[in-house]
């Protein structure tokens, strides 16, 4: 293996959970390299006086009685520190973890220089899907053993290291020359690995595209050549009933475009994977919204900086390599995208925003939420394009009362604003006091609505002052203001007509929202009375009147169906697991905690017959579930919920069979869902079944888009 002529040593821990001092540590592993040698192995396990989640026992394959015996770790922290050395480079995949939950144990090694080989790894192969250790050990062929042990993942993250430095050999001197720029201006293990590198480049890294062109659509039905006598009305929104086929939104897009006196405002709910999946006509253009955009003053004050953090320094080497024109033209991975949703993104009033507008061709493609919001500022310049002969066409319109919610709501995430803090005292004091009034109000609710009293708060009313202070400013980036007055928004924002809420996420992130509850007559007085609107929503399924008022009057235009074979089979998810089918299945499970459950139960027994179970929540995101599903061979099966698989994209001819084990409901418990359902006399029939209904839908539909052909 070639590796870096330093001394360093590869860790990794197995825990119980994600959150220091709640859980502990179980297992340590270490591997001391010097010289590009390795001197030393060390693996060790330790007694914790609580049990051991199940889960973490099928993930670990680490058992109680396995501790039985063994010390707890307090006793053997010297020891731990022997083998971790003195003078020496931390190395580790997703290494800040692993710090953080040394320092809960009383071992603390945020003083000492470390380096994360996930973000190295997104740095040098940006094609990859995933930057998971499972991920990168299939693809990159890499040394996993002990399989699920601490142990096995010190072995893998070496040779990934080792992959790795490798590829920063074969960088050509003008990237390499960046490497050196700017991890030499970077945090102390970045800046020993500067000091390490070639003097000269190598042959050159052939970086790999991360996707071809889409084919074009074989599909001969013009979906909307029968909406061309009235897709001008304004009087009546047409509804177009939408296909299971993946070709209908390029053909769509066709159609218009041979249309060439109107302008087709074609919006779609997700803009990057339609954009990905889509043969987009070349005379065509995407309206990207502001947050997929770089601001170019704040890109180059970044790039300006006399130091940069571990994950400022790649995303600025990503930022010189490739000078992406949208967010989706690097890869983005770890924290590079709160810097990025934080500080480097445009805003709504952005040039590089905004010259999008100008000279619009006859076909547009955008989002739901950045169609809604400027459909109600009339300064906006894409009103020039909307004010005759133009056609406002809404892909995915079942979805249209979510995307509307957002679109006419505000929304804060604190992680991002902490990105924005970085060097900033006043604004890094902000978030201190925002982090602490939020843990003070919620009272460890995972979701808690914010009353009356929550806005009276002495500590409150400090917020909106320092607030309105910061906003006084005129030397934040434009992409922080924005998020600022997000947050103006919310902290003013009216309980009459309007909910209010802090979402705590996954390891301790916070959200703040504000939405409205009703968005159909804001959809009314913006789209509707406005616009020639067409609506794509799925047949024979009466219109969402959160979505269109019954007031509002439309007409049906039907559309051939394509077939898809569904069963009703007489069996269990028992059956299913007794028996697995072959090829790569996905199974909808409408409970989190039932999927847990599934994954404790079946994972070793699955795998003993050669089939591997996927679970969400049960090792990294859907982008991470997403790369192993496709990646895996043989028999996979995969869990996850209803709401996740929606926004799910595979390759074509992937899936061979899709799974619902029971009917996908919104929960009632739902905050926007329990508001809205005080709308209808009878919530059930009016409300909860048409939404479950269109929800079937789009998951046929999804399974559509990566389904074999006999799928």
């Amino acid at each position: 293996m070639k590796l870096p002529k330093l001394s360093f040593t590869v860790l990794d821990t197995e825990t119980t959970g994600f959150v220091p001092k709640a859980n502990r540590i179980i297992e340590f592993a270490s591997v001391q390299v010097k010289n590009g040698k390795v001197t030393h192995e060390y693996e060790h396990l330790y007694s914790i006086d609580e049990d051991i989640p199940p889960h973490v026992q099928v993930i670990t394959r680490i058992r109680p009685d396995m501790l039985n015996g063994q010390p707890p770790l307090m006793e053997q922290r010297e020891e731990i520190w022997n083998h971790i050395g003195d003078e020496t480079l931390i190395v580790g995949q997703n290494v800040s973890f692993d710090i953080g939950m040394l320092k809960a144990e009383r071992i603390d090694l945020t003083d000492k220089p470390w380096v994360d080989t996930s973000m190295l790894a997104s740095l040098v192969y940006p094609e990859l899907a995933s930057y998971s250790l499972g991920y990168l050990s299939q693809v990159l062929e890499l040394n996993h053993e002990p399989a699920h042990r601490a142990l096995g993942d010190v072995h893998a993250t070496l040779e990934l290291l080792s992959k790795i430095w490798e590829r920063l050999y074969d960088l050509p001197d003008e990237k390499l020359n960046i490497v050196k720029d700017i991890f030499g201006k970077s945090s102390e293990g970045y800046r020993m690995l500067a000091k390490v590198l070639p003097e000269k480049g190598g042959k050159g890294v052939l970086w790999e595209e991360k996707a071809c062109r889409p084919e074009p659509c074989r599909r001969t039905t013009c979906c909307v050549s029968r909406l061309d006598s009235a897709h001008r009305d304004t009087s009546t929104v047409t509804i177009l009933e939408d296909t299971l086929s993946p070709c209908t939104l390029e053909s769509l897009m066709s159609s218009c475009a041979q249309d060439t006196a109107t302008v087709h405002w074609i919006a779609v709910k997700n803009l990057e994977a339609a954009v990905e999946r889509t043969n987009v006509p070349e005379d065509a253009r995407v309206l990207y919204p502001p947050f997929l955009l770089p601001e170019q003053k704040a890109v180059d004050a970044l790039l300006k900086q006399d130091f940069f953090t571990a994950d400022e320094a790649t995303l600025a080497i990503k930022l010189r390599w490739f000078s992406p024109a949208t967010r989706e033209d690097i890869a983005l991975h770890g924290d590079e995208k709160d810097i990025w949703s934080g500080r480097l993104a445009a805003s709504e009033h952005s040039p590089v925003y905004l010259e999008q507008f100008q000279n619009l061709p006859a076909t547009l493609l955008l989002d739901h939420r950045q169609l809604l919001r400027f459909i109600t500022d009339n300064a906006h310049p894409a009103h020039a394009g909307m004010q005759k002969n133009s056609a406002i066409i809404i892909d995915d319109a079942s979805m249209l009362e979510d995307t509307a919610t957002k679109a006419y709501g505000h929304f804060c995430a604190v992680t991002s604003l902490r990105a924005a803090a970085e060097r900033d005292a006043p604004l890094t004091s902000f978030v201190d006091l925002l982090e602490i009034w939020i843990e003070k109000v919620r009272s460890s609710e995972d979701i808690h609505f914010l009353e009356e009293q929550d806005f009276g708060l002495p500590e409150t009313k400090g917020l909106r002052e320092k607030l309105d202070l910061l906003l006084e400013r005129h030397d934040l980036p434009d992409r922080t203001v924005e998020q600022l007055q997000n947050l103006y928004g919310i902290l003013h924002a009216s309980l009459k007509g309007n909910l209010v809420w802090i979402e705590e996420q996954r390891r301790g992130s916070a959200v703040l929202h504000a939405a409205p509850e009703n968005i159909a007559h804001l959809l009314t007085l913006h789209l509707y009375k406005k616009h020639s609107t067409t609506l794509l929503l799925p047949p024979h399924i009466d219109p969402l009147t959160e979505i269109l008022p019954v007031e509002i009057h439309h007409k049906i235009t039907s559309q051939e169906q394509e077939h898809l074979p569904i069963h009703f089979p007489d069996r269990t998810l028992s059956d299913l697991f007794a028996d697995p089918p072959t090829g790569k299945t996905i199974v909808l499970i409408s409970s989190k905690r039932m999927i847990e459950d599934l994954f404790v139960r079946y994972t070793e027994p699955l795998e003993q017959r050669g089939t591997i179970l996927l679970c969400q929540g049960m090792g990294g995101g859907l982008g991470r579930m997403q790369a192993e599903f496709a990646a895996l061979d043989g028999a996979v099966i995969w869990l996850l919920t209803p709401w996740m698989y929606e926004g799910v994209e595979l390759p074509e001819n992937l899936a061979h069979h899709l799974i619902i084990d029971s009917l996908p409901f919104d929960h009632p418990s739902d905050v926007i869902i329990k508001a809205r359902s005080t709308h209808f006399e009878n919530a059930f029939t009016g409300y909860m079944i048409p939404r479950l209904k269109c929800r079937l839908f789009r998951l046929l539909r999804t399974f559509c888009r990566h389904k074999t052909e006999r799928g």
